[in-house]
Parts: structure tokens; C-alpha cells; sequence
């Protein structure tokens, strides 16, 4: 089994991520709007404007959530800041 926690903040509040074997939980917001912006993931390879409007998330898998290290930029993305992370997150470049 492979888990994290991030935790950070989000619109001025404490939001705390846990990622695991592909599942996410944590505050219902966050967790509301990572869902989203999964979905949204695809459409950027097909949509030239909205992928300049996300360079961040340019390369994304379309599943960014199955995989740790694009959930962990996925969840990063979302995130106003990323205070600390613990588990078995991916390392970063």
C-alpha cells in the first residue's frame, strides 16, 4: 500500500490531502475540486487554449489521480501552499 498526507492551505483555510492506492480523502472541498480537476485533465491534450490556461498540469496522465506522482502535482495545483507532506510521497523535480 502506498499513502501520503499533504497538508497546505486553500482559499485561507488548513486543507489536509491523503492519497491512497489511487483514493483520495480529506477536507470535502479539496477532495470536490481534485475530482474536477481530474476530469478537466483529458480535455487539456485536446484544447490548445484551456492547456496554456493550466501550464502546470501540462503531461498529465488522463487518470492523474491513479498515479502518485501526478496526483501529488494534481493536489499541489489545488493547493494555495503545500506546508508538509508525509508518507510515501514522490519525490519532486
Amino acid at each position: 500500500m502506498t499513502s501520503f498526507t499533504v497538508k497546505g492551505s486553500r482559499n485561507g483555510s488548513l486543507v489536509h490531502i491523503t492519497w491512497t492506492d489511487g483514493e483520495i480523502s480529506g477536507d470535502f472541498p479539496t477532495v470536490d475540486l481534485l475530482l474536477t480537476e481530474a476530469e478537466l485533465v483529458p480535455i487539456l491534450h485536446a484544447d490548445a487554449y484551456a492547456a496554456r490556461a493550466m501550464p502546470d498540469l501540462d503531461g498529465l496522465a488522463d487518470a492523474p489521480l491513479r498515479d502518485p506522482t501526478t496526483a501529488y502535482r494534481l493536489i499541489a495545483h489545488v493547493m494555495d501552499s503545500v506546508r508538509e507532506t508525509t508518507g510515501d510521497a514522490p519525490v519532486q523535480t
